[in-house]
């Protein structure tokens, strides 16, 4: 029996840097880790990836002032899924697999009112007129990437896609965040931002290496970087699978 229920307040904060990563792997490999309520997102033969580095400014719970928020770095590990509920229209979203961050009360609040796995890390981020450059330390997260945001990135010759402008469209994630408890049902927390604010711009990866990821099948698709976004986290509503288990 689940004694606290997850994401329990809606928190709102700013992301205020951020870059996305996506990555294609095969539907049998992502669905080994998804819970049998979830179904990967998948187009033609491929599942994919969504791997964020972000850093969240002010975050705090909802009616609370700016000076109480924390300011933190996230880089999180995800899959694109959908849920069917027993009631509504399925609902596609993010499933969380590990979280690293740089700041130990989140971590611990994290690992007690979310599913999102978080691990304490260095991150740290260091960015010029051509280049960012992305660094992580953290027990079995370590990661480093190079990202030059001066060059147009190719289609990978491995793509699931036909061009960048249909992979973009495709792999830009719907805001929910999705976790499934012990009775298998989903919790998912809603995400509210301004779609019209939503401006990413794509920039070519020269170097990505993540050791969470490194003895998986996967295959980069696109990397974006995203400008500063406001952002609010709806305490979790739960839901019913179509089919009980």
């Amino acid at each position: 029996m689940t004694i606290i229920h997850k994401n329990p307040l809606t928190m709102v904060g700013t992301i205020s840097r951020c870059w996305l990563f996506a990555y294609q792997t095969p539907i049998a490999d992502a669905r080994q880790l998804l819970p049998r309520q979830l179904e990967p997102v998948q187009h033609r033969d491929s599942a994919f990836w969504n791997i964020v580095v972000c850093q969240v400014q002010n975050l705090r719970p909802k009616l609370f002032p700016i000076p109480v928020g924390i300011t933190y770095w996230h880089v999180a590990y995800r899959l694109y899924v959908r849920f069917t509920p027993q009631k509504g229209e399925t609902i596609e979203g993010l499933y969380f697999l590990r979280s690293d961050c740089n700041n130990s009360i989140i971590s611990a609040a994290g690992n007690v009112l979310t599913d999102f796995n978080f691990h304490a890390a260095s991150i740290s981020v260091s960015k010029s007129y051509q280049s960012t450059e992305i660094e992580i330390v953290s027990p079995d997260g370590n990661a480093y990437a190079r990202i030059n945001a001066t060059r147009h990135p190719p289609l990978s010759p491995r793509s699931a896609f036909d061009s960048i402008k249909e992979a973009s469209h495709f792999l830009k994630y719907k805001p929910n965040g999705i976790s499934v408890d012990s009775r298998g049902r989903a919790n998912i927390v809603h995400i509210d931002r301004n779609e019209r604010s939503w401006k990413a711009r794509l920039v070519t990866a020269e170097e990505a290496r993540w050791s969470f990821l490194s003895d998986r099948n996967v295959n980069l698709e696109i990397c974006y970087e995203v400008a500063p976004i406001s952002y609010q986290w709806k305490r979790a509503r739960i839901y019913a699978p179509s089919v009980v288990n």
